[in-house]
């Protein structure tokens, strides 16, 4: 979409141009960047750019503050950026500081996996709460199925994080599910039961010198993240040395054989004590002076959330809930740290006589009750201060009343409305009601902090946004000679949902890519499998050529023309070889994108037969 096009186009000059960004990703509200020069960025200016709640750098990472669209933002961020060299590690031509790359990386492992562990989290505070009230029998088949849903999530955690740990250290995927494999194979698992239960076993060892200890690796973290960036590098060095004629075969098992005795042997042993440890840490610290723990967490969370570090505890979480079955520390003190801020928000909503201000506040206060308190924080109670410490104010407070009541969570989930299921204790039904009341303190406390404390308003900068005539229409060509294809057949969702806008897809029959509108180049992927088009009417197209092409690092393309060259329809402007994407086993349909569409009444498909000649009408589109 159009919005998305040009705010992505304006961030990138400002945060330095492709050319200074080495690694970008997102979360669920943020841009993140690894930038080559710091004095590129233009923060000030990215502060005031519409769409933009906030920025910031945190350690080596820079973050832009989006909201709630940052997942739509960064699918256009991708497109523009292309491929990028760097994995991200690496800033100012050096590595990070361990705590600042630490936590970058449990960030880029943890955000994928949030969808998995939220949804089966949520189940299992369902589940407690039918328990609870006698609706479903534990006993009852119904039960174990639906337990077997909200639990296998966190039992085969290492497979969900195999994945998202080989996508961040950028290393293949199915070796690292390999390695899950072996962490909760039969033989590891029932051994690791039987000692628990008491029982004798047969000592494993590796040719009867190394010992593996039996260990439960269910629910584990540590040990996989540990294992999978050891793969990265022993996969890289196999395949470097090994011949070319040699490598399919090979390469992946000699790196199964080195990775998985030493993972048995030593990294899934030292994850798994460093997880025990750093839960130790934090138990002790709520057991021995718990109501501080739980109002440092309940007042300070919302800072550990802006510089990324809440990571950090999502393994100690995790850990928790598999020895305990229940976390009584963490997770009580981060929902009243939430209900703080969806409160101070909500205070902003009531007070200020700001439109603008009204709005977001009441759409940032609804994200917040839900459990999305970044664009509350950055979009409202920081920016006007006072609201944020009513926030802190009020989160400290109930957090030390959770701790002393001993509030418990047997759910994992994002905290906020949808985690209190989560919080029904079928032993004590006291604390569902605690919580209830504890949540319901925080939000009216830091409401009534923010009425009280006030705060000065801001004034908004009007919408300068781009009016489109009536009624006009304006003509799209096919860029290529082929075949129809269905929309949402395409593989990918971001072309066949339409994402970025009205998409026409093409099975092309010849190499030559033709323009399919008179104006101006104005993008051309590094990666060369996209290029950028402004018609002389403000239509924006986007030829996207092949899915997944990007891999390809240009290999297959042959620009035609260069940025800021004027074509006109049906001008060669790109060569696509078909046969050589094909044999590399990517698909080469073409996409013609129409990204400003929604600036339009109406995008109309106008060629109704499957075959398609370059040059013939494909859509029209009404002003």
């Amino acid at each position: 979409m159009a919005k998305y096009t040009e705010l992505t186009s304006t961030l990138i000059d400002l945060v330095g141009g492709k050319n200074n960004i080495t690694a970008a990703w997102h979360c669920v509200t943020r841009l993140r960047f690894n930038v080559i020069d710091d004095s590129k960025i233009k923060i000030d200016e990215i502060k005031n750019t519409k769409g933009v709640m906030g920025a910031q750098f945190s350690g080596d990472q820079f973050q832009i503050i989006i909201g709630n669209e940052v997942s739509k933002v960064f699918d256009e961020v991708e497109n523009q950026l292309g491929a990028l060299a760097n994995d991200g590690g690496s800033v100012n031509g050096k590595k990070g500081n361990i705590v600042n790359t630490l936590m970058d990386t449990i960030s880029g492992i943890f955000t994928p996996a949030l969808p998995a562990l939220v949804g089966t989290g949520l189940l299992k505070g369902v589940l407690a709460l039918c328990t609870a009230f006698n609706w479903l029998p534990m006993e009852s088949t119904g039960y174990q199925v639906l337990n077997i849903v909200a639990d296998c999530a966190f039992y085969f955690l290492p497979f969900i994080l195999a994945v998202s740990s080989a996508r961040r250290f950028k290393t293949n995927e199915y070796l690292a599910l390999c390695i899950a494999g072996a962490l909760l194979y039969p033989t590891m698992t029932s051994g690791a039961a039987a000692l628990m239960a008491g029982e004798t076993v047969n000592q494993l060892s590796l040719f009867g010198v190394l010992p593996i200890p039996y260990l439960t690796y269910s629910s584990s973290v540590i040990p996989i993240i540990l294992a999978t960036y050891l793969l990265k590098h022993v996969h890289n060095f196999v395949k470097k040395w090994m011949p070319a004629t040699l490598t399919t075969m090979f390469t992946p098992m000699l790196t199964l054989l080195l990775v998985i005795p030493v993972t048995l042997v030593v990294l899934g042993p030292i994850g798994t004590y460093i997880g025990g440890a750093l839960a130790g840490v934090i138990n002790w610290l709520f057991q021995t002076a718990g109501f501080i723990g739980g109002a440092i967490i309940g007042a300070f969370y919302p800072l550990l959330v802006m510089t990324g570090m809440h990571w950090a505890l999502s393994p100690i979480m995790i850990d928790t809930f598999g020895k305990l079955g229940f976390d009584n520390t963490l997770m009580p003190a981060m929902l009243a740290a939430t209900f703080a801020m969806a409160g101070a928000t909500f205070g902003v909503f009531l007070k200020t006589k700001n439109k603008d201000m009204k709005q977001l506040s009441l759409s940032a206060g609804i994200s917040a009750v839900l459990g999305i308190t970044e664009p509350a924080m950055y979009g409202v109670v920081m920016k006007l201060k006072k609201p944020f410490y009513a926030a802190i104010i009020s989160g400290g407070i109930v957090g030390i009343v959770f701790n002393l009541f001993n509030v418990k969570t047997f759910g994992m989930a994002m905290p906020g409305l949808i985690a209190l299921p989560g919080y029904v204790d079928a032993s004590n039904d006291q604390n569902i009601i605690i919580t209830i009341i504890g949540s319901l303190a925080a939000f009216l406390i830091a409401a009534a902090l923010t009425w009280i404390l006030g705060f000065n308003e801001e004034t908004e900068e009007s919408n300068t946004g781009k009016s489109v005539e009536s009624g006009k229409q304006l003509n799209i060509s096919s860029p290529v000679t082929g075949e129809l294809v269905p929309i949402e057949t395409v593989a990918d969702v971001t072309f066949s949902e339409q994402i970025m806008g009205y998409t026409v897809a093409i099975k092309p029959k010849s190499n030559k890519i033709k323009s399919p509108v008179e104006g101006e180049v104005v993008m051309i992927a590094e990666t060369k499998h996209a290029i950028g088009l402004k018609s002389s009417d403000g239509l924006e197209i986007l030829l996207h050529l092949g899915i997944d092409t990007v891999e390809l690092h240009g290999d297959g393309f042959e620009p035609q023309v260069k940025v800021g060259n004027h074509v006109s329809v049906g001008d060669f402007i790109m060569e696509m070889d078909i046969k050589s994407i094909k044999e590399s086993g990517y698909d080469p349909l073409v996409l013609t994108i129409v990204t400003n569409s929604n600036d339009y009444l109406k995008v109309l498909p106008v060629h109704s037969e499957d075959k398609i000649d370059s040059g013939n009408e494909l859509s029209v589109v009404v002003g």
